[in-house]
């Protein structure tokens, strides 16, 4: 391996990890600031969120991975859309609709058990790409702003899907879990499956290099003969069907009917997870187990041992 090269993956890792350390640094004032130890408080933060005990329900990595599963799925929804130029905070809306279809597709359908989670996963995706398709073309056509059709069509979203009956999951569409006593299910692998994918997309593909030409250097791109608006519609019909995933996983794997509050992620989160991790992929999942566990680790080692609120 070249100097050049090292020095450059030193400096990607750096820049990874210089945020999270700012972050503790901040928050360690901020523990202070109510009479904390912060060494103490950040060891039991930790502990409380990726620690492993031998036993049932014991094992507080395997919920982080639980919450991590739909972060990585919504990180990359947004990571995916902000490589294409197209800055999308509609992650929530999109898993909305995801989440309907899986619960709809899984309720009133009956199919063989292996056969019937894949249906309402892809029918989650197809929804969530066509939701997500919607801002892309007012964009294109009319020209109003992602940033705000993005930020409106979350709660538009729950219109249409509260005026349809979603029953609950059949047991023949449960992704089941890996252990017992838990809800961390094989989501995990197809959140990885995708992470992959998108990185072999962007990063791979001729249509990926247009992705990512159009939005770097759009005038490049324009005079290269490359096309400046398929590779934004394509890219935010790949956002939307990657954070309708993360609303099936949540509904076939955790809580077994549609849930219009999601336990894992808030509005924000893909687009943190997703600027968090460089827009990379990789750095996508490892913020999102991060992410996963501190959500874990705030509530029983922060509140329940340390006595200091979230």
């Amino acid at each position: 391996m070249s100097i050049t090269l090292l020095t450059r993956y030193l400096k990607q890792i750096t820049s990874l990890l210089l945020p999270a350390i700012l972050s503790l640094l901040a928050g360690a004032l901020l523990i202070l600031a109510v009479g904390q130890d912060p060494l103490l408080t950040y060891v039991n933060l930790f502990d409380a969120g990726f620690s492993c005990e031998i036993g049932p329900g014991r094992c507080a990595l395997v919920t982080a991975l639980q919450f991590a599963t739909p972060l990585i799925l919504s990180g990359l929804s947004a990571t995916v859309a902000l490589r294409a130029g197209f800055f999308s905070i509609g992650q929530v809306g999109q898993m909305l609709f995801g989440a309907a279809a899986a619960s709809w597709l899984s309720g009133n359908l009956q199919l063989p058990p292996v056969i019937h989670p894949m249906i309402a996963l892809v029918g989650a995706a197809l929804l969530g790409g066509l939701w997500g398709l919607v801002p892309a073309l007012l964009k294109h056509f009319i020209g109003v702003n992602e940033i705000i059709s993005t930020l409106l069509l979350n709660p538009i979203a729950s219109v249409p899907v509260s005026l349809v009956w979603l029953p609950r999951v059949e047991l023949s569409a449960r992704l089941s879990p890996l252990f017992s006593s838990t809800k961390f299910s094989s989501g995990i692998f197809i959140a990885l499956a995708a992470a992959l994918l998108v990185y072999l997309f962007l990063w791979h593909t001729t249509r990926g290099m247009e992705v990512r030409a159009s939005a770097d250097a759009p005038r490049f791109a324009l005079y290269g003969g490359m096309p400046t608006h398929k590779p934004v519609l394509l890219t935010m019909a790949i956002s939307g069907a990657l954070a309708g995933l993360a609303g099936a996983v949540e509904v076939l794997g955790v809580h077994y009917q549609f849930v219009s509050n999601f336990s894992a992620v808030n509005d924000f989160d893909g687009l943190i997870i997703a600027f968090a991790g460089h827009l990379h992929p990789a750095g996508v999942v490892l913020f999102a187990v991060l992410l996963g566990g501190l959500r874990t680790g705030s509530i029983v080692g922060l509140q329940i041992r340390s006595g200091i609120p979230r």
